[in-house]
């Protein structure tokens, strides 16, 4: 399981929040899409997305008449748990207040307020098992170094990749033989001259093979006596010019 706090489902859910800032402060550059391709790439795993209810109160605070349609939607969307601050969750928060206050002693911390709610998210983090949590808020990445929970800031999320323009067809470099297949036919002026066989007589099919070797033979013994008879034609005609 992985945790997302108010800061990443602001970003998601809100039509316009504020940009966030990397650790140097400055403006991370399309964090939308940032934080859009994370929850992308998460639908594609079995990956649950919990969310603890201080995180959900710190978004419906800032809602406003949007509340119940945030409700709505984390509702809806599977992926999506809501995590209760429940007893496991107190006994390790108590435990992180103790090491926040050997680490500051006698200085004073955040408000506190502020500093309960991030330090029950943690908590809560470390109670259901979390491995990652994805918060933008410097006191969670501080909370989740002291439990060695891995803090994800929305500046160290990766750039949606870009989506590369499909290359036209080239109609030139198709072979020769892939014409047939693309009805690539002649050119219009060069036209063919289709000519149709003489169909066999019906009545003179051979109806078996015997058949057929006796036609053949008449056939032979037909083109042999029309040799004789042409033969027999020219002398006749060569002795009629003789007589002239």
């Amino acid at each position: 399981m992985i945790i997302f706090d108010s800061s990443y489902l602001i970003v998601h859910l809100h039509p316009n929040p504020e940009t966030p800032k990397d650790r140097a402060e400055n403006p991370v550059t399309r964090f939308r899409e940032r934080v859009d391709h994370l929850i992308a790439t998460l639908n594609g795993t079995d990956q649950v997305i919990g969310v603890p209810t201080p995180a959900l109160a710190e978004i419906l605070v800032r809602a406003g008449k949007g509340k119940f349609r945030y409700l709505q939607t984390l509702n809806d969307a599977y992926r999506f748990e809501i995590l209760p601050f429940d007893k496991l969750a107190a006994i390790d928060a108590g435990e992180l207040i103790e090491k926040i206050k050997v680490e500051h002693k006698s200085q004073p911390v955040e408000t506190w307020a502020k500093a309960k709610f991030d330090i029950q998210i943690v908590a809560i983090g470390k109670a259901v098992g979390a491995t990652k949590i994805y918060s933008d808020d410097k006191q969670i990445e501080a909370h989740g170094k002291r439990l060695k929970i891995d803090v994800v800031r929305i500046c160290d999320l990766p750039l949606p990749p870009e989506s590369k323009p499909e290359a036209e067809p080239n109609i030139e470099a198709v072979a020769v033989g892939a014409q047939q297949s693309l009805n690539l036919g002649p050119p219009a002026g060069n036209q063919l001259t289709i000519v149709e066989e003489d169909k066999p007589n019906e009545q003179t099919a051979p109806t078996s093979s015997e058949d057929g070797k006796s036609q053949g033979a008449a056939a032979h013994s037909t083109s042999i006596q029309g040799s004789d008879s042409g033969r027999a034609q020219g002398e006749t005609a060569g002795e009629g010019e003789k007589e002239t």
